[in-house]
């Protein structure tokens, strides 16, 4: 599910929201996949002329690999590709994990630009972050 809003605080401002769901063709754990589909359902929805507040992507109906079901048009060549994939994000994986987080991204923005996320005003994350945990001594 792809999601777009204004802030519906601003009421001086055009206000819209929408969402669209994305159905795969199959289950993927495929980043170029799922960053595909996500990119068609937002060219579904967005509309020139806001100013968006938030947008986001949601994954649903999540399987595991062990339960997916082959459909009538796989091929010998489509599993060869799947398993080529599963490589594929599999050294990525890897990457990531060894030269650190976010080493190796897919098409995002570079950080420092004025239009790439912010989060200055965020939450600490001390129940899911060990480096944000707050420390007490004495």
């Amino acid at each position: 599910m792809v999601f777009v809003r204004t802030n519906r605080f601003q009421l001086d401002q055009p206000q819209y929201r929408n969402s669209v769901l994305v159905p795969l063709a199959r289950p993927s754990d495929d980043t170029r996949e799922i960053a595909q589909a996500a990119a068609r359902g937002l060219e579904a929805i967005f509309l020139q002329g806001y100013r968006y507040q938030k947008a986001g992507v949601m994954l649903l109906d999540l399987t595991n690999d062990a339960h997916r079901h082959l459909s009538l048009d796989e091929t010998p060549q489509s599993e060869a590709e799947r398993r080529r994939s599963q490589r594929l994000m599999a050294a990525v994986d890897r990457l990531n994990r060894e030269l650190g987080r976010d080493t190796v991204r897919l098409g995002l923005p570079r950080r420092g630009n004025a239009w790439a996320l912010r989060c200055e005003r965020s939450s600490p994350r001390y129940t899911t972050w060990w480096d944000e945990l707050v420390r007490v001594t004495s």
